[in-house]
């Protein structure tokens, strides 16, 4: 995956990736990574949080190469358009940001806005409304707003 190094403080190397701006924690010789700097790496994503690196989820690394960057906009999901009634089935799971809740598709990634009362992890199924032009703290795609959300069999 490619992405950036945003921290190594605290000996926790904290990535962000360019896919949809998740954090994970590199593990397994990121020492020679540096902060501010694009990689595109390799290995293993672990699913156990590390209490001494809370920052994100760990990821063994197998090999990291400077990447170039594209610095041009990534474009944002595309499922219905904006202001329109959509229905989406995936998994809901806290966002990168504190205190956001997003919806993991197939389609891509949507930030939740409304009561989301499921817990992480739980599959569902969303009826709403896509909203372009609403911004949130979350950064994580377009935002949906949230009218009715069932857990899905």
């Amino acid at each position: 995956m490619s992405g950036r190094v945003t921290s190594t403080d605290g000996g926790c190397v904290v990535f962000k990736n360019d896919r949809d701006a998740h954090r994970w924690v590199l593990i397994g010789g990121p020492e020679s990574l540096t902060a501010g700097t694009a990689y595109v790496i390799q290995g293993v994503a672990m699913d156990a949080m590390d209490p001494a690196c809370p920052q994100g989820l760990p990821f063994q690394v197998s090999e990291a190469t400077p990447a170039e960057r594209d610095d041009r906009p990534i474009p944002l999901p595309s499922t219905s358009p904006a202001g329109a009634p959509v229905t989406l089935t995936g998994v809901v799971t806290a966002g990168v940001e504190a205190g956001c809740r997003v919806l993991r598709t197939d389609d891509g990634t949507f930030t939740l806005i409304g009561e989301v009362w499921v817990a992480d992890g739980t599959r569902v199924t969303v009826r709403g409304t896509r909203s372009d032009n609403l911004r949130s703290t979350c950064m994580q795609g377009p935002v949906l707003e949230v009218a009715t959300l069932t857990p899905a069999g």
